[in-house]
């Protein structure tokens, strides 16, 4: 019975990974989100589904894959009203592209927690080029082969879904990793930093809004940026990724409804205008925050050589001196001064690795 135990905990895992998944996706797949670019055509601004599903598969592994083929289907063919077998084809199209995504991610050595620059060009490579490329000439296929659109629009087509699929998994897929990562925190955070944090929110919100909607043009677009250099800047990817979301659910919610500068006599050209802006704000953004992760933990990595090598030389000269027995007892004694950002950091990802530094520094071994 001990030995069944673990295989049943297995499954259940499994059916809630799938459940859950399907049901992100369905929430994250909505019509609303599509806007008229001229004559029947309709595309995507931003397709938080594609995020969602590649999210969904780095926290629950390939085991979450049926979610997101079941997501897929009933999104097609209840929400956006698809017969059955072009909802199949789509369910296909979405889970081969995630699971390329998946796969290539994770020989590329990608990590969850998107600390290291490595990471989000992996991201960027396999996720949003190899994954979703893949992912948009499938959809393409499928439409144009179900009559929906004809085949002289496979190219258009094609690049409008990838667009919508890319910006999916700038946008969305850092913000849920990062909101799963944070939580997991077992500590509370600095309730003046979390005021900062939430202050900063609301102030990108606030400009994003003012700039798109307020009929400055699009010359006014550039005073978001200083608010998402510093979400990067102070706060790394927990603030910088919300930032981003932020700044895009305005941009979507305003192009779709025909307000701002992304609305002109070209609905098409209109709508490209719209994805580069959000793709550049999601990208710079997103390396940005990454880069200063990765220079705080090599800076702290550097302190915790230090300390050791430190600790380590005057161990030696101790032991060197016989008479200073006592001495060597009290070094060993004394507690080594721990760097709190270190500790936050070790809270702030699932990376076993960051884990073992922080431990080694709470209790350095015995030499």
């Amino acid at each position: 019975m001990a030995k069944g135990q673990p295989s049943r905990r297995r499954r259940v895992e499994t059916v809630l990974a799938i459940v859950v998944t399907t049901g992100a996706y369905l929430l994250a797949a909505q019509p609303g989100l599509l806007k008229q670019f001229g004559g029947s055509g309709m595309a995507s601004l931003v397709w938080p589904a594609s995020g969602v599903a590649l999210a969904a598969v780095l926290i629950f592994g390939l085991r979450a894959w049926p979610g997101v083929a079941l997501g897929a289907f009933v999104a097609t063919w209840v929400a956006f009203n698809r017969p059955p077998l072009v909802a199949l084809g789509i369910a296909v199209e979405a889970t081969v592209g995630v699971v390329l995504a998946y796969v290539l991610l994770r020989q590329a050595g990608f990590r969850n927690d998107l600390a290291r620059v490595r990471d989000a060009v992996a991201l960027v490579v396999c996720g949003v080029m190899a994954g979703m490329v893949t992912d948009a000439a499938i959809r393409g296929g499928v439409l144009v082969l179900a009559g929906i659109d004809p085949a002289r629009e496979y190219g258009p087509l094609m690049l409008r879904s990838w667009l919508g699929s890319a910006l999916g998994i700038l946008v969305v897929t850092p913000f849920l990793l990062v909101l799963r990562r944070i939580s997991l925190r077992p500590a509370l955070p600095d309730v003046w930093r979390l005021v900062e944090a939430g202050g900063l929110i609301v102030c990108t919100l606030g400009v994003t809004w003012w700039v798109i909607t307020g009929g400055h043009g699009r010359e006014k677009l550039f005073l978001v940026f200083p608010l998402l250099i510093w979400a990067a800047w102070r706060f790394q990817l927990e603030g910088a990724a919300p930032c981003v979301v932020a700044v895009s659910v305005v941009t979507v919610y305003a192009t779709v409804r025909g307000l701002g500068p992304f609305n002109g006599t070209d609905p098409q050209a209109a709508l490209i205008t719209a994805q580069t802006f959000v793709a550049a704000t999601a990208l710079a953004t997103l390396f940005l925050a990454v880069a200063v992760t990765e220079r705080n933990d090599s800076r702290d990595e550097m302190d915790l050589a230090a300390r050791e090598l430190v600790r380590a030389v005057n161990l030696l000269g101790e032991r060197l001196r016989p008479d200073k027995a006592s001495s060597t007892e009290r070094v060993q004694a004394t507690p080594q001064p721990v760097n709190p950002r270190i500790r936050e950091r070790s809270y702030s990802t699932d990376d076993d690795t960051r884990a073992v530094r922080t431990e080694r520094i709470q209790h350095p071994p015995d030499d």
